[in-house]
């Protein structure tokens, strides 16, 4: 029976670095962890004034574009639909208000 104890001493000790082989590890594993949120922390900052301006400049963009195309080519399309109802309205007229 000498032999069993000798077995379980050798296991106690083979469990013991093992669990400080894991704690070892995990330790460095949040370390690193720890260094990357940093490190991702530092390198938001840049990216997100990068969007920012591109964000503003898009803006400044589609203002410019609504101003200078798209309302001038709603005014059209209203002005050509006011003069399309108001022909058809007018031949209406004209044949005594037959369609």
């Amino acid at each position: 029976m000498e032999w069993l104890g000798a077995t379980r001493d050798v296991v106690i000790i083979m469990v013991a670095l093992t669990s400080l082989a894991a704690n070892i590890a995990l330790i460095i594993f949040a370390w690193r962890l720890w260094l990357l949120v940093k490190s991702l922390k530092d390198e938001m900052a840049p990216i997100l004034a990068s969007v920012r301006r591109t964000s503003e400049t898009v803006r400044g963009t589609s203002t410019i574009v609504g101003d200078a195309v798209i309302r001038p080519v709603a005014r059209l399309a209203g002005l050509a639909a006011a003069a399309q109802s108001m022909v058809s309205s007018l031949l209406t007229i004209a044949r005594g208000g037959i369609r």
